[in-house]
C-alpha cells in the first residue's frame, strides 16, 4: 500500500502543509518505510546527512552533547514532526543527535525529494513554522530557567516533555532534577503534589498526564 493511503493524516502535518495535493502524495509515497523495534539511532551530532525522518507514529529523542559529554535531552518529537529537514536540505553537519525509541515507525526521504516534490513558498513557510515552534519551545525554557520558581519549572519542564499522544512524560526524576537545577527530592515532593492533586499519576517510575490545562495552570502559563 502506498505511504500517502496508509498514513493520509501526514498530509496535514507542519512540514506538508500548504503545498499541492499531488506534491504532498508523491512525497510520502517516494520516502521508505522504516520501522525501529529497539533504540536506534538515526541522526548523528556533527556528522552530515541526507535523509530527513517524518515520524508516523512512536517518538524521535532528541539530545545535544555539548564539549565536555554533558548530554542534554532537548525534546521528543512525536507523530507528524520531522527531524534532520534542515541538515538534509543545507548539508551541514547534524546539530544534535536523534534516537528513535522502541516501536517507532517514520518515512525516510532525502532533500532532494522535498524540493523535486513541494512547492518552493508553501515549503520555505512550512520550514519557517517548523523552526518558529522550536524556538517558541527554547525560548520557553530559557524564561522559566530565569524567572520562575522551582516548582514552576518542574511543571513547565514535565509540560517541555509530554508526549501528546500517550500523555506519558518521557524523563526520569533524576533527570528532571537536574534539567530544572534542583535536589530530587524536591522534584519527588512537587510530583507528589501533582499526583494528589489528579494531574499525574506516578507509577514504577513511570510519570503519566491526567489533566494538562491544571500542569499548564501550575507552569504560571494560560492552559
Amino acid at each position: 500500500m502506498k505511504n500517502s493511503k496508509a498514513f493520509p493524516y501526514l498530509e496535514a502535518c507542519t512540514l506538508l502543509e500548504g503545498s499541492d495535493e499531488a506534491g504532498r502524495r508523491a512525497f510520502l509515497d517516494e520516502c521508505d518505510l522504516r520501522h525501529f523495534g529497539d533504540r536506534s539511532p538515526v541522526l548523528t551530532q556533527g556528522e552530515p546527512t541526507d535523509t530527513l525522518y517524518l515520524i508516523v507514529k512512536g517518538r524521535i529523542e532528541v539530545t545535544y552533547l555539548d564539549s565536555e559529554g554533558n548530554q542534554s535531552i532537548l525534546h521528543f518529537a512525536g507523530s507528524g514532526e520531522v527531524v534532520g529537514e534542515v541538515e538534509a536540505l543545507s548539508k551541514l553537519p547534524c546539530a544534535a543527535s536523534c534516537w528513535a525509541l522502541p516501536g517507532t515507525t517514520v518515512l525516510a526521504g532525502s532533500g532532494e525529494l522535498l524540493v523535486r516534490h513541494l512547492l518552493a513558498p508553501p515549503l520555505l513557510a512550512s520550514l519557517a513554522a517548523i523552526l518558529h515552534d522550536r524556538l517558541e519551545r527554547g525560548n520557553r525554557l530559557k524564561a522559566a530557567d530565569q524567572f520562575y520558581s522551582v516548582d514552576q519549572r518542574i511543571c513547565i519542564y514535565l509540560s517541555h516533555f509530554l508526549a501528546v499522544d500517550t500523555g506519558e512524560i518521557g524523563i526520569s526524576q533524576a533527570y528532571l532534577a537536574g534539567a530544572v537545577g534542583c535536589a530530587r527530592q524536591t522534584v519527588n515532593r512537587k510530583l507528589g503534589e501533582l499526583r494528589e492533586a489528579g494531574i499525574l499519576d506516578v507509577n514504577r517510575g513511570r510519570i503519566r498526564l491526567l489533566d494538562r490545562g491544571a500542569l499548564e495552570r501550575c507552569c504560571g502559563l494560560e492552559a
